[in-house]
């Protein structure tokens, strides 16, 4: 072989490396973007289908119509209805082809039906409310015999329902239900002040609020979309509005998934306040949540990226299959589990207690990778079926008080790949932070019970604070990690300033103290929770 021969093959050995390097770096990039894809709410906004059909209505091609309300309206064609006036004992009934849009202006419009429905929609393709000034609807307990079964809202509509305007709507609805559309229901804009039987707002193939005012008083659910057969549909999606919710039954419930990326919540419900068959994913809001059942639960997968989260009361603060939290303030505070990823569905706060109470599966995960999550809970503080993952942020557990339960509980297994984490509770089902994590961390078995309010502080052989925990309730041990913990490296223990005791980190895990030192008490103390009631 020539020397020329001999460099060209190793240029073309060399190349192929080349080559195959660059693959590596493309196919190690699309894994890492997938991953991060797959890690964020925002997948879930890939599972739903949003009908934006009535923002490409030409309006111009419909005729416009004033009406002063006097007596009932039947609507046959489509166009543009500017209606103004009172309206006692009558209602609105629109019948047109199912390939019309209909527009109504409520110009301080008020109507009190007496046999069914304020406005009911019975075909038409969409349907758009435009509200101008204060406008109030209200229907009658009982609906005459000539209204299909179906028709339970007082404002219904078989097509698509979208709200707009900056007027107000006041609904009372002693029938059944506030607003319904057999379709999607969309607001963009408005203040809502609804007053319901049943279901508030229920929508069948999806709610979509874009924004808006929302004061619900609801017997059975605030919101809800209901579709459980077609793809994409099924799902409620918050962009931003305030709510102030006060529901018999779940606060935002959706069949498929639940996706809200602001807004300001403020929910108080007997069954659970965010509900989802299928996903929920959090990208920001403010939430100040109390439910007699669970606060945020999907049966299938969970995620939170970023908001403000307080549960101030719950059975199980946030539960699902798979729960992950990439950022955000959350405070949990429960009768129960505070984050539980269990696999099965809750449908119903009637399976309480006992529900949540799942076998080990692998395929249930929980995972915290930033943010900053507390948990005061009367069960177990942060539990997972499957593998329980610290990967960042800041998380602060004040555990049971009782034997029974643990500050920590997992499955098959505890990694710690960053972040902090500081756990206090009772030391019978006590568990460390994991001997398989890649952060070193400590599981302290206190030789006596310590009180509420008892300070714990770490500090390292400088002085330094390294952790630092003023505990809501008794507690007789603790587990902590943090990746200032080094090893071989000696820290103090103080308990309300006070020198407990001087360790050296030897391992990923140390354990400071006798296991069985100290004996914690057997009922849950200085959470004022109840025990779960019927219905």
């Amino acid at each position: 072989m020539s020397k020329s021969e001999e460099r060209y093959n190793i240029f073309n050995w060399r190349l192929i490396i080349l080559v195959l390097l660059m693959v590596v770096v493309l196919v190690c990039v699309f894994i890492l973007n997938n991953q991060q894809t797959d890690n964020s709410a925002l997948k879930i906004f890939n599972t739903i289908d949003i009908d934006d059909g009535d923002s490409k209505i030409n309006w111009q091609r419909y005729s416009n119509y004033d009406i002063e309300l006097s007596d009932s309206l039947e609507i046959t064609k489509a166009g543009v209805y500017h209606l103004s006036g009172a309206l006692s004992g009558g209602n609105i009934i629109i019948n047109v082809s199912k390939e019309d849009p209909v527009k109504l202006v409520l110009d301080n419009v008020s109507i009190s039906s007496t046999d069914g429905p304020a406005i009911a929609c019975l075909e038409g393709d969409d349907l758009i409310i435009e509200l101008v000034g204060n406008n109030y609807l209200e229907d009658v307990p009982s609906y005459d015999t000539q209204y299909d079964s179906d028709i339970t809202g007082t404002l219904y509509s078989k097509a698509d329902l979208t709200f707009q305007g900056d007027g107000s709507l006041n609904i009372t609805s002693n029938y059944l239900d506030g607003i319904v559309s057999k379709d999607d229901l969309k607001f963009i804009s408005g203040n809502y002040d609804i007053i319901a039987n049943d279901d508030a707002i229920r929508g069948k193939d999806s709610v979509y609020i874009i924004d808006g005012s929302f004061n619900i008083k609801s017997n059975a659910d605030a919101i809800k979309a209901t579709n459980e057969t077609d793809n994409g549909k099924g799902f409620v999606f918050i962009k931003n509005g305030n709510f102030v919710i006060d529901s018999g039954a779940k606060g935002i419930k959706a069949i498929n998934s639940l996706l809200i990326n602001n807004g300001s919540f403020s929910i108080t419900s007997y069954d659970d306040s965010l509900h989802s068959n299928n996903y929920i994913g959090i990208l920001g809001g403010v939430f100040e949540i109390d439910s007699l059942d669970d606060g945020m639960h999907a049966d299938n997968e969970l995620i939170i990226d970023n908001g403000s989260i307080v549960v101030s009361r719950a059975y199980e603060g946030i539960e699902a299959k798979v729960v992950t939290i990439n950022g955000g303030d959350i405070s949990l505070t429960t009768h129960d589990d505070g984050i539980n990823a269990g696999g099965g569905a809750d449908d119903s706060s009637m399976n309480r207690p006992g529900s949540g109470m799942f076998n080990v599966e692998a395929d249930c995960s929980l995972s915290i990778n930033g943010g900053y999550v507390y948990v005061n809970s009367s069960g177990d503080g942060i539990d997972s079926n499957g593998y329980l993952y610290f990967n960042g942020g800041d998380v602060v557990i004040d555990g049971p008080a009782n034997n029974g339960n643990g500050a920590l509980d997992s499955g098959t297994g505890i990694v710690m790949n960053g972040g902090t984490v500081f756990a206090v509770g009772a030391s019978g089902m006590a568990v460390s932070l994991g001997s398989s994590s890649n952060v070193h961390n400590i599981s302290v078995y206190f030789d006596s019970v310590l009180n509420s309010g008892t300070t714990i502080e770490i500090r390292d052989s400088k002085g330094e604070t390294v952790l630092s925990h003023t505990s809501a309730k008794s507690f007789n041990h603790l587990s902590a990690g943090t990746e200032q913990f080094e090893l071989g490296a000696t820290y103090t223990i103080y308990i309300n300033n006070y020198e407990y005791i001087d360790f050296t980190i030897s391992d990923i895990t140390t354990v400071i103290g006798e296991i069985n030192g100290g004996t914690g008490p057997d009922v849950p103390q200085d959470v004022n929770m109840p025990i779960r009631k019927q219905h």
